[in-house]
């Protein structure tokens, strides 16, 4: 799941002054000043002249990026102050609270170009990044202190840029986390895929979601080059295989048209298993045509310093057109992300059922982050809960029906192109439940 957690330019904000409910239209001066986010570790500082957002730690702060206060003001005409000094900006669903600071904090300054290409410098910024940010390191039963002593032995400041690397995407896939790794950069592009060749280079992936469509439906249509394609099972089951929670603007009347296909079958499989994520709310917006009730799905919430911040309850609303009646959702390993909160959504309503393997058990929004030295990373810093209280990370939500898929993704993958030789064990329970 690809979801940003850096500010945004745009900002709607409610106020509500101290001594009145009336919004008030701040001045430039109001907003002049240094802003310290709830749990993203960012500070944000404006002045006349600039907007300048910086990374930070208590090891470390420096400049992230930089636009003119002219194109700031451009983008945002009516700001407003909460009641508590703060102010809030809203990214999708998302709420975002910015606190002023009495003053620039001391950390907050430009990097030396020693600071930008020194390995030690640039461990201890990841690490301590990791430490005051990442929420998840009991939940992975990782102790980051030892992990920090079994790394900072392995290098030195001489060590080369692609070794050392390498070394850092180690330290973190420690963590086993879908949303915690690095972006390779571009100048090791090469040495990165020589190093990471596959010998099976076959894309059991794609080849295993033909296999299905071939074997069970008729009359197969797809939207948007295959995030979705669906068909009949039989003249009684509609099948929906959605493979993509990635944003697209038509996603409400794309799902329209799918429903009223299957508008006149028993009941309905949504298969998830090939879903990778994408964005929270294209998965809300496609679940609203299979609900008859507006519900409060699950909150989040992000770390801040020794507790929590941002923390929310997300409500989903039915679409005018919907389609109500049984629906199973098929599961694996493969379901992460954006496909794992929908299914979170899911376990709110009764006319759901899941059936496969528990999903992939990562949650968290991405917040993105970059080294002194340039390379890109990105790690968990959020809470999703659902309504009834658990935290399903690392394990993943579990199905009603359960498929002894194997853990690893492409085992899971190829074990399933060789199983719809015989059958599909998951479409084939549906079939015997709705009997």
């Amino acid at each position: 799941m690809f979801k940003k957690a850096i500010f945004v330019i745009i900002i709607s904000i409610t106020a509500i002054c101290c001594k009145s409910s009336k919004k008030e239209k701040l001045t430039k001066a109001d907003l002049n000043g240094y802003w310290e986010q709830q749990g993203e570790g960012e500070i944000i500082e404006i002045n006349d002249s600039l907007v300048i957002s910086y990374y930070s730690s208590n090891f470390n702060c420096y400049p992230n990026w930089k636009i003119s206060r002219e194109y700031f003001n451009n983008q945002t005409p009516t700001i407003t102050l909460n009641d508590d000094g703060s102010f809030t900006n809203k990214e999708g669903f998302t709420v975002y609270t910015y606190m002023k600071l009495k003053e620039k904090p001391q950390l907050c300054t430009d990097l030396t170009e020693n600071q930008k290409n020194n390995n030690t410098y640039n461990f201890e910024t990841l690490w301590n990044t990791f430490n005051e940010q990442y929420v998840f390191f009991k939940e992975r039963n990782i102790n980051w202190d030892l992990i920090k002593k079994k790394y900072k032995s392995k290098f030195t400041d001489k060590t080369e840029p692609f070794e050392f690397y390498l070394l850092l995407e180690k330290m973190v896939l420690e963590l086993k986390d879908a949303h915690s790794d690095f972006e390779v950069p571009d100048e090791f592009d090469v040495q990165w895929h020589n190093l990471n060749k596959k010998i099976d280079t076959i894309d059991y992936k794609t080849l295993t979601q033909r296999k299905i469509l071939k074997k069970y439906l008729k009359n197969v249509k797809t939207y948007n080059d295959g995030q979705i394609y669906y068909g009949l099972i039989g003249n009684d089951i509609g099948y929906i295989q959605l493979n993509s929670m990635e944003q697209v603007d038509d996603i409400h009347s794309i799902t329209d048209s799918v429903i009223y296909e299957i508008r006149n079958t028993k009941a309905c499989i949504i298969d998830l298993r090939f879903n990778g994520g994408g964005d929270d709310l294209t998965g809300l917006d496609f679940l609203s045509h299979f609900i008859n009730k507006p519900c409060n799905v699950y909150s989040k919430k992000r770390r801040f310093r020794d507790g929590f911040a941002g923390n929310q309850t997300i409500k989903i609303e039915p679409s005018k057109n919907r389609y109500t009646k049984e629906i199973y959702v098929l599961t694996s390993s493969y379901t992460v992300s954006a496909a794992e909160t929908t299914i979170l959504a899911t376990l709110n309503f009764d006319n759901f059922k899941k059936i496969g393997s528990n999903t992939s058990g990562a949650f968290s929004d991405i917040l993105n982050k970059k080294l002194p030295n340039g390379w890109n990373y990105w790690l968990s810093n959020e809470v999703y809960e659902g309504t009834n209280g658990k935290n399903y990370e690392v394990y993943g939500i579990p199905p009603d029906y359960q498929i002894d898929y194997p853990r690893e993704k492409e085992q899971f993958l190829k074990s399933l192109y060789f199983e719809l030789d015989k059958e599909d064990r998951a479409i084939v329970k549906v079939t015997e439940l709705i009997e």
